[in-house]
């Protein structure tokens, strides 16, 4: 329990404090990346620091094809912010600077980024351009939205002093939420099966994770892992597996406007139609009926 107010204060601390960047005084436009699998169940508290609320990106969010282009580019961007910080300007023409956010270890788990601006106005103008016609957006409305951009970009030691605390809290939150070494378990084969959940944990996301892939993870044979799996959990391993998406699912419902679809493909669901099927099984409801449900109720 004290473990778990720990977390809680924590994770308030970093809210609190993101919230006090993006206010007023400093007005950034600050967004977390790829730190889903490490914050556990804890991730909802982040879902709305995911998304640049510049006016490229929202209309950019509006195009799906474009929007997948983001997603899959976040971890090319984790890996180049690993080696350090970066200032960069995206393919439609937002400059950001992008902050590492580190394990203990010193494993890059995600990203920070400060954006919504324009280093060079040309630029921008050309990358959101060429945006435009590959993504059949409209392009008077992305001209219109980069020149919306702020020019006046922040100094990067001052950003950096500024990005720091969020660094060394995530750290701590990261190794609080994964102690690797502090998995308290009876026996050996008990303590197989908590590093099994923590690698579902980890990985329900992924839509081709499966009971062979996690056996190999952890280099052991795959009848090992499905016995030991059958004697310490509840449920099955595919039971297991869409539990964890499932109520993943129900926090981007409740806590994003991402469309079903887009959610669908964010908690390990290659079809958006039998990922809406699987979540009426399991809830007695539609994902849009789940979503509404909440909003009445909130």
């Amino acid at each position: 329990m004290e473990k778990q107010k720990m977390e809680e204060r924590l994770i308030d601390d970093i809210c609190n404090y993101i919230d006090y960047l993006q206010g007023d005084h400093f007005g950034y436009r600050i967004t977390l990346h790829q730190t889903e699998n490490h914050v556990g169940t804890y991730f909802y508290r982040f879902l709305r620091y995911n998304y640049h609320d510049c006016q490229v990106c929202k209309e950019i969010k509006n195009f799906p094809r474009a929007w997948q282009h983001c997603i899959d580019r976040q971890e090319k961007v984790k890996e180049a912010a690993g080696r350090h910080p970066i200032l960069g300007t995206c393919y439609a023409g937002v400059t950001e600077y992008v902050f590492p956010l580190y394990a203990i270890s010193g494993r890059t788990w995600g990203f920070i980024c400060f954006s919504g601006f324009s280093q060079n106005p040309e630029v921008s103008m050309e990358r959101a351009c060429a945006a435009a016609a590959r993504f059949k957006i409209p392009k008077d409305k992305l001209v219109r939205a980069v020149n919306s951009l702020d020019r006046d970009i922040p100094d990067f030691d001052t950003l950096s002093a500024q990005a720091a605390p969020l660094q060394n809290m995530f750290t701590l939150l990261f190794h609080l939420m994964n102690p690797e070494h502090d998995i308290s378990a009876s026996n050996p084969k008990e303590a197989i099966y908590l590093k099994m959940s923590t690698h579902m944990n980890h990985s329900y996301r992924n839509p081709d994770f499966s009971l062979k892939e996690l056996a190999d993870k952890m280099n052991l044979n795959y009848s090992y892992v499905s016995h030991i799996f059958s004697k310490y959990s509840k449920a099955s391993f595919s039971n297991r597996l869409r539990s964890l998406r499932i109520e993943a699912a129900k926090k981007y419902l409740e806590y994003t406007d991402d469309t079903v679809s887009m959610i669908a493909s964010a908690v390990g669901f290659n079809d958006s139609n039998y990922f809406s099927h699987i979540f009426l099984t399991e809830t007695g409801l539609t994902p849009t009926q789940w979503r509404h449900r909440y909003l009445e109720q909130k």
